[in-house]
């Protein structure tokens, strides 16, 4: 019996057959039960063993890609991934700041950083008038000399006013803001999803071209305190899934 067939679906349960599957690979991933490098069998060769829908078997794949287990390269097969880091971004301490704490150096590189008039939708989500315009940054993060992900950030311009590159280059978002500039936080909330990335962003990541790219897109809302009024600061966040898998936990 080989390392696949040991592993079971139970059809008795209410758990989704493809989520079945994709816990069960995932545990013998992580356990080295399955090891890394290996090449996985087709889709319908899975069906046959699972006993599955091709549709299952395919969604279990998807989720096993996106988490970071598997990598699949056209013409070639799936493969089990080499082990990854996995970083824990604790409250709302910034990820530059997170990694340097876990002893990982970032390099940053600021691609754009200018004050621009806000798109419909930017504008929507900082709540700004018609008049007010925001400073926008697009900032790419290395780690271990690779790209790790890209920030876009959109800050009203009448919070920050300029920021050198100097400065973006040197410091996290949250010191810039909370020690540098002294301006209060109040609140975050972050929102992580699965995503598509562009042109743009598969090149500035480094993606193979021959792999399915499903990229993890995260979306960050601050509130903060400024000359006693609440404002609003916006950031997207763009991952290169083979550089690392991340955990956002909060302890109570």
């Amino acid at each position: 019996m080989t390392m696949l067939e040991n592993i079971k679906i139970n059809k008795n349960l209410k758990v989704p057959y493809y989520y079945q599957l994709y816990e069960k690979l995932a545990e013998s991933i992580e356990n080295s039960s399955i090891p890394e490098g290996f090449k996985l069998s087709g889709e319908m060769e899975l069906c046959r063993t699972y006993g599955l829908s091709r549709i299952t078997v395919r969604q279990a794949l998807h989720e096993l890609e996106i988490n970071g287990y598997i990598t699949r390269h056209r013409g070639k097969g799936t493969f089990i991934r080499n082990p990854i880091e996995t970083h824990s971004l604790q409250k709302v301490s910034s990820i530059i700041d997170q990694l340097k704490i876990e002893g990982i150096e970032t390099v940053n590189k600021i691609l754009a950083n200018k004050v621009i008039e806000p798109k419909p939708a930017i504008k929507k989500i900082l709540k700004l008038e018609e008049s007010e315009k925001i400073l926008f940054v697009k900032r790419l993060v290395f780690a271990h000399g690779s790209p790790l992900y890209i920030t876009k950030a959109y800050f009203p311009a009448d919070v920050t006013g300029k920021i050198t590159d100097k400065v973006l280059s040197a410091n996290s978002f949250t010191k810039i803001i909370t020690e540098i500039l002294d301006i209060k936080l109040v609140h975050s909330k972050r929102i992580l999803e699965a995503d598509m990335p562009d042109r743009d962003t598969e090149k500035l990541l480094g993606l193979d071209e021959s792999a399915k790219k499903v990229i993890n897109y995260l979306r960050t809302f601050w509130t903060v305190l400024y000359k006693a009024e609440e404002k609003l600061i916006y950031f997207e966040e763009f991952f290169n899934p083979v550089k690392g898998r991340f955990i956002f936990e909060k302890t109570y």
